[in-house]
């Protein structure tokens, strides 16, 4: 059985969070497995000897949080989930085209296309398309998104709420506000970055974004 997992972290070149870069499993009759690669800090899951159960933890591009559950460990009731998660998770160059469409309460479409070398990807649908359409906001060659901001209307108990309103600036204009001038404000935006990819969650409405940006 295991008793123990030994992992390591780091934030490597392409990734905008700190990752988990290895696990080392033990087991109680002292074998051990290794997978990835044993750079960055080192972390240790173990609990007096005590049998590994399961494991719980974050991903994103990656696994960039990870903890485990302890035969003496009480494992938690699930926490209903709002949305379903989604990410265009890709090494992109920028974003070329949005397309955003509305709902009576806010924001219940999102889809982006993004550059990559000469080419543009794709990227997938995320909410639903309503009677009310949708909007194109097509980028000129040479200009980038920098940032986003808007209003959201929290979700008591949820670290994240359901977006009622969003504006994208970019390094020459900045868009009208799609949705509601009400709720509480978000923004993102930082110094001499660019955005290049976008995570979230969904149903048919937008409940949460995250940009993705790197260093221009």
């Amino acid at each position: 059985m295991n008793t123990s997992v030994e992992a390591t972290y780091d934030n490597p070149k392409f990734f905008r969070n700190t990752v988990i870069t290895s696990l080392k499993f033990e087991t109680s009759k002292g074998r051990t497995s290794v997978f990835g690669y044993e750079v960055g800090k080192k972390f240790v899951l173990g609990q007096n000897g005590g049998r590994l159960l399961g494991f719980h933890g974050k991903e994103g591009e990656a696994i960039d949080a990870l903890g485990g559950y302890f035969e003496h460990t009480p494992v938690p009731t699930p926490t209903p989930v709002i949305g379903d998660p989604w990410g265009d998770y890709g090494i992109y160059d920028g974003v070329k085209k949005i397309t955003i469409g509305l709902y009576e309460e806010g924001v219940a479409f999102l889809k982006f296309v993004y550059i990559k070398g000469n080419g543009l990807v794709t990227g997938d649908d995320h909410g639903k398309i309503t009677s009310l359409g949708a909007e194109e906001i097509v980028l000129e060659d040479g200009e980038y998104l920098k940032g986003i901001k808007g209003y959201y209307r929290p979700i008591p108990g949820a670290p994240f709420g359901k977006i009622v309103s969003i504006k994208f600036k970019t390094n020459r204009r900045e868009t009208p506000l799609y949705g509601l001038d009400s709720g509480e404000k978000y923004s993102f935006e930082e110094k001499d970055h660019k955005i290049t990819g976008f995570s979230g969650r969904a149903t048919d409405v937008i409940y949460d974004i995250s940009p993705m940006s790197r260093r221009i």
